[in-house]
């Protein structure tokens, strides 16, 4: 064999070896399947685990890798965040008969053990598998089960959760039998026809305005409530002024009428003082001795006085006794005449 010949053996060799030769990432499982039944029946599959190379005949098999990893199938409304490039949102009719558009992600991924399975029957990469399978199953048994809901209930959190999970158990165990496991189902947006959602948006303005309205009226309380109170404490303050000076004044009004009183007791003390002591000297004037006690008040009354005797030019003698007996012989003041 010439050198030639020895080097296109060499090549032929090598590129058979690279053709018989496999390889996985981390998130990839392998398959390798008889194609003519040389060493093993015709069709037979092997799974190689995730991150190795492998080696086996060319020719006589085939080699695939599938991913393991999680896949989303985004069916949305815009085509720039769907999987195609139109609008590809899942429609389905309420118990009432209302459509409803709604965006939905279903998280899918393949199990490994059945790796071979789906190779040999649905598809040999994730795109066609999730075209063949899990498209027309997930957007079937989303439709099944929103199907049984009203359209008010789908407003209701609580339902459409519940209903959501509804349709992600369903949609799993009929994907199952295929090798695809259902990780989550998303409802995201949802959209109803045009004149319905209008209705709704009319609705929701109603709502809207008649909460706004309650609120001003609720403010409005609040603020006449304080207004309220704020008289209440004026009023309550101008009765406590009131009530002050009217204790005020009838405090002073009673002193002052205890002060007169006692006055006026003081006076009719005095005047009935007064009154009992002219009673008893006309008492006593009109007892016998009575002129004596007179001359007694004249002769005190007279020792009190300064008598001047101015002389003239006839000099005579004042007898005393006698202006005496001329002043009691004077009639008294009020007796009979």
């Amino acid at each position: 064999m010439t050198p030639r010949h020895r080097r296109l053996g060499l090549l032929l060799a090598a590129a058979l070896a690279l053709d018989g030769c496999g390889a996985t990432t981390s998130t990839e499982v392998g398959v390798r399947t008889s194609l003519f039944g040389v060493l093993e029946k015709r069709g037979e599959q092997q799974v190689y685990e995730p991150g190795g190379i492998y080696f086996f005949l060319p020719i006589v098999n085939a080699w695939n890798t599938l991913p393991i990893s999680q896949q989303n199938l985004v069916m949305n409304a815009k085509p720039s965040e769907g999987d195609r490039p139109i609008p590809d949102d899942v429609t389905f009719k309420t118990k009432d008969g209302n459509n409803i558009y709604m965006d939905v992600n279903v998280m899918w991924r393949i199990d490994p053990k059945k790796a071979g399975y789906i190779v040999g029957r649905i598809g040999q990469s994730a795109s066609e598998i999730s075209e063949r399978v899990v498209r027309p199953i997930s957007r079937s048994a989303i439709r099944d089960v929103f199907n049984e809901i009203t359209s008010e209930e789908y407003y209701q959190v609580s339902v459409k959760n519940r209903v959501a999970g509804k349709a992600r158990d369903q949609l799993a165990a009929e994907l199952a039998p295929y090798g695809i496991l259902i990780d989550m189902l998303q409802v995201q947006q949802h959209r109803f026809d045009a004149s319905y959602q209008a209705a709704i948006d009319a609705q929701k303005q109603a709502e809207a305005d008649v909460q706004t309205l309650i609120e001003q009226q609720k403010n409005m309380e609040v603020q006449k409530k304080s207004e309220l109170e704020g008289k209440r404490s004026e009023w309550n303050k101008q009765l406590e002024d009131a009530q002050g000076d009217a204790g005020r004044i009838r405090n002073e009004a009673d002193g002052y009428y205890q002060t007169k009183t006692n006055e006026a007791k003081a006076i009719v003390a005095t005047a009935q003082a007064e009154a009992e002591g002219v009673r008893k000297e006309a008492e006593a004037l009109g007892k016998l001795g009575g002129d004596a006690y007179v001359k007694m008040q004249v002769a005190k009354q007279l020792s009190q006085k300064r008598i001047w005797i101015v002389p003239a030019t006839n000099v005579s003698t004042m007898d005393v006794n006698q202006m005496l007996k001329f002043l009691l012989s004077q009639p008294k003041p009020g007796a009979a005449q």
